[in-house]
């Protein structure tokens, strides 16, 4: 399994792009300002959207990716999240003013369908295992759990510290866990409020985890970032490191 690592950005600047990664050929894990990177002839092998939450830095690339590939598609794209998360999409943004309904469009057979998927529900997507996972954030949200071959990653999604999305991590126990470490400690208080964690919470982590899978941190505030990835270094013995835009992950 092939994970591209199109934007892992908490922000917009030179060379900075938001959530989005790309598994393998076919699947988009979130799919933010990140999805820029992609040629039109790979945007028109996308087939599924897995989303964590509606907050914008996630989806802006969805809408645009459709507009982009609409009279050329071979293939609806299905998008996974949580019930609550695909009314907001319904709602807020295919919703004929914001954006055309590209779940109506073209008529004969639209270009965008929705899968809903339930925290802790389990579904096969191709090859592919994908199990909603518990998160926190002040929008509805969720972390996915991804395995294909024998080999699996999961994803924290937009979330503060949430004991249960670790306890189903010593469950299921994939090699890579990439975690949203937003804000350095001086924030707390910001990330609290705000649904994200800090490096000296991944103490917490350590605490709960049962073995030791490879960790990457995301979503680093944008203008902090050294500061931020010099305590995620730091901060405990479970050899946590930032994600890295284009970076190629094989598992």
């Amino acid at each position: 399994m092939k994970i591209e690592i199109l934007g892992c950005s908490g922000g917009i600047g030179p060379g900075l792009k938001t959530t989005c990664f790309r598994i393998d050929e076919a699947v988009l894990l979130d799919a933010g300002s990140g999805i820029e990177h992609l040629p039109i002839d790979d945007l028109l092998e996308i087939r599924h959207v897995l989303i964590t939450h509606a907050h914008l830095d996630h989806i802006l690339g969805l809408p645009l990716m459709l507009a982009t590939i609409y009279d050329k598609h071979k293939e609806p794209v299905t998008v996974h999240a949580l019930p609550d998360v695909i009314e907001a999409l319904k709602r807020h943004i295919f919703n004929w003013v914001v954006w055309p309904d590209f779940s109506a469009l073209p008529d004969t057979r639209p270009i965008l369908n929705y899968h809903p998927i339930d925290t802790g529900t389990t579904c096969s997507i191709g090859p592919y295992t994908v199990t909603s996972l518990p998160a926190e954030h002040p929008s509805p949200t969720s972390g996915f759990f991804i395995s294909k071959g024998g080999n699996s990653f999961a994803f924290t999604g937009d979330s503060s510290f949430h004991r249960p999305f670790w306890e189903a991590i010593n469950r299921l126990q994939p090699q890579l866990v990439i975690a949203d470490i937003s804000f350095s400690d001086e924030a707390h208080s910001i990330a609290e409020d705000s649904g994200h964690m800090t490096a000296s919470q991944l103490s917490w982590v350590e605490n709960v985890l049962t073995y030791k899978p490879d960790l990457r941190a995301t979503h680093l505030k944008v203008g902090f970032e050294e500061e931020i990835a010099a305590s995620v270094l730091n901060s405990t013995r479970l050899n946590v490191k930032p994600l890295i835009h284009g970076e190629t992950i094989r598992l």
